[in-house]
């Protein structure tokens, strides 16, 4: 795919291993420093990127796999595309841990989701031929 395809500046195919997730990371901050974002922008997008990524490859591939993911940058926002079954983080999953109550008693997961949305501005999901797409404008 090209950026003509996919209207990405910067797309870039990894495989879904964890031994990749330092190479997917460092391409992204280097498109996001090329598109003339800051340091500290380009530092949340790594946090954000290594959440996706991680997320994807243990709980969406059950490991690491021979399917792909797709990191992309297009001026401030963030592209994350895999393989894994179809799952819409904003509406599947546990729900975010709720601050009023202990950690003892929070629920396993959820954190992940709070963690993009506190980095990040707007986050988009779809489903299309096979990949979930996720979109992260960044601020």
């Amino acid at each position: 795919m090209d950026r003509k395809e996919t209207g990405i500046a910067h797309l870039l195919r990894f495989p879904a291993r964890l031994d990749a997730v330092s190479g997917a990371m460092s391409f992204a901050a280097m498109a996001l420093q090329q598109a003339g974002l800051g340091p500290g922008v380009v530092a949340r997008a790594e946090l954000i990127l290594e959440e996706l990524l991680r997320n994807s490859i243990l709980h969406g591939h059950g490991g690491d796999s021979a399917h792909s993911v797709w990191v992309g940058v297009a001026g401030a926002l963030l592209v994350y595309e895999d393989e894994a079954p179809a799952f819409n983080p904003l509406t599947q999953g546990p729900p975010p841990p709720d601050p009023a109550r202990p950690i003892e008693e929070q629920a396993v997961g959820g954190v992940g989701l709070l963690l993009i949305r506190q980095l990040g501005g707007a986050v988009a999901y779809r489903y299309h031929e096979g990949r979930n797409r996720i979109e992260i404008a960044l601020q």
